[in-house]
């Protein structure tokens, strides 16, 4: 085991001291997040607490990348939440629900374990980077949709576990059911979050930078707004919670969550039964699936050129991650692309143990001060953080719509172009982000999964074949594509296989 870092704190004292600062400061800044990943999960606040504060370690001292951070997240939340809704009522969701996201947790742990001590890192390569990709964004779209119950004060008397369905009837009964206190308030706080983030933008815009080329005056000034600008940036998620602490304190009637405990690790296996085991085993092993898969896609992005790489040690850095939450009253852990990323600038293990540091003194405080957090906070919070994740999917879905339709061009003339369309990595997509809405996160993953199984068997089930024709006046032959000049020979028939060939001679 070896700590990143260590020389250069050893060489540069002040440098300890920067990424010990910074690591408190992302953890003051992200704690929200953790409050959002036990809301999704339908869990007590303190067992998303319990899953920060202790899964970062395990993942330092395992782990293979020296700045990555791994915590509770929103794929393994969703797949908790729900399993959680479909076996509990809401006002049950307390100690057992904290025992059944203590039993996913030790699940996921003990299958990602296994897959490292076997050496079975490459079935992560089962999943295509478009049922990922689609995957994520399904993900995010259902996150935003389960807000609006929230946001609108709407209480649904049946709760369906398709999330277009269950908008649908938020929408029809928010006419009759709307909570006006709740969704003034929640106006109000989406508009300052979005102010908090505009500013962050302005702060990287190309023309403040332009202003720091002028006179000295101008620099500072220009220096100081974008320190002003960043720093709202980074605090919105706090600002919006500090803001609605206090007028919740005049506005009984809206609702909150429930009141936070100090962190402290709970013995939660004598919660455990054989019921529970049987009814959670198959949502683990897709949790478990899908939490590989997202923080190696996380891993990839954040990872610098000069950090190692080691997939096995992943595995265990995060099977161990998760048992150890689980023994301690946590849930699955996966990695945080927005925690990772604040991370990246420092040099070593110090900020991770500063993140952590943070989280701890932001949940003790508001612990101690008993701060009632209004529930369309949190709600405002995730729609902000979730809804970005959208700016790619036209890009992506042009740039796989081009792909389906050059192999549809270059395929066989009597194939369809809807026939290629299904098989082709834009269908897998399609399916990989509309059966998670249409069907719910669990089910819908399981559709996507084996779509893509029934298309990844078809294309390796043969070579397949095209046609040859002829260019007219000529001795030129070339695949028979619509639009192309060549012409089919008549009662001749010529085909070739499609695919790489080899030819070789002795």
């Amino acid at each position: 085991m070896s700590f990143p870092g260590l020389q250069t704190y050893r060489s540069d004292p002040l440098a300890a001291v920067h990424d010990l600062c910074n690591g408190f400061a992302v953890g003051v800044v992200f704690w929200p997040l953790v409050i959002g990943h036990a809301v999704l999960a339908k869990v007590p606040a303190f067992v998303s607490i319990n899953t920060s504060i202790s899964s970062p370690f395990i993942y330092l001292a395992l782990g293979s990348l020296p700045l990555l951070s791994v915590q509770s997240g929103s794929t393994a939340a969703l797949c908790l939440g729900e399993l959680i809704e479909s076996r509990f009522d809401a006002d049950e969701a307390g100690d057992v629900a904290a025992a059944m996201a203590s039993m996913m947790a030790g699940l996921v742990g003990a299958m990602h374990f296994a897959l490292a001590i076997l050496d079975l890192a490459a079935v992560v390569e089962l999943f295509s980077q478009p049922l990922l990709r689609a995957r994520t964004g399904a993900a995010a779209l259902v996150v935003i949709l389960a807000q609006a119950e929230v946001l609108f004060a709407v209480k649904l008397n049946e709760k369906p576990n398709s999330p277009l369905l269950r908008f649908w009837k938020t929408c029809k009964a928010l006419p009759k059911q709307v909570h006006w206190p709740t969704f003034l308030l929640s106006s109000c706080l989406l508009l300052v979050l979005i102010f908090c983030k505009t500013l962050g933008r302005c702060a990287a815009s190309d023309k403040l930078k332009e202003q720091l080329d002028g006179a000295c005056w101008r620099r500072r000034c220009c220096n100081a707004l974008r320190f002003m600008c960043r720093s709202f940036n980074a605090a919105g998620n706090l600002i919006v919670l500090v803001i609605a602490g206090v007028v919740i304190q005049y506005f009984a009637d809206i609702s909150v969550l429930a009141d936070f405990e100090e962190p402290s690790p709970r013995w939660a296996f004598s919660g455990w039964s054989l019921e529970q085991l049987s009814a959670a085993l198959p949502t683990a092993a897709l949790t478990a699936f899908l939490s590989l898969g997202s923080h190696l896609t996380v891993a990839q992005r954040v990872r610098r050129e000069s950090d190692p790489w080691m997939p096995r040690r992943e595995l265990l850095a995060l099977g161990g991650s998760s048992l150890v939450a689980a023994s301690i009253g946590g849930m699955p852990v996966m990695a945080n692309f927005a925690v990772c990323q604040a991370l990246q600038s420092n040099n070593g293990f110090l900020a991770t143990i500063g993140n952590v540091l943070g989280h701890l003194g932001a949940f003790y405080l508001v612990a101690k001060l008993s701060l009632s957090i209004p529930k369309c906070a949190v709600s405002v919070i995730l729609l902000v953080e979730f809804a970005p994740l959208f700016r790619s999917l036209p890009s992506e879905l042009r740039h796989l719509y081009g792909q389906a339709r050059n192999s549809a061009m270059r395929g066989d003339a009597q194939s369809s172009f809807l026939e290629v369309f299904v098989a082709s990595d834009l269908g897998i997509y399609l399916m990989a982000f509309f059966s998670p809405l249409i069907f719910g996160i669990v089910n819908g993953s399981v559709i996507a999964i084996l779509f893509q199984i029934v298309v990844s068997m078809s294309r390796f089930a043969g070579p397949g074949f095209v046609h040859i024709g002829r260019i007219p006046g000529t001795e030129t032959y070339d695949e028979l594509l619509p639009g192309s000049a060549v012409a089919p020979i008549p009662k001749i028939a010529i085909t070739r296989p499609m695919g790489p060939r080899w030819l070789g001679n002795a």
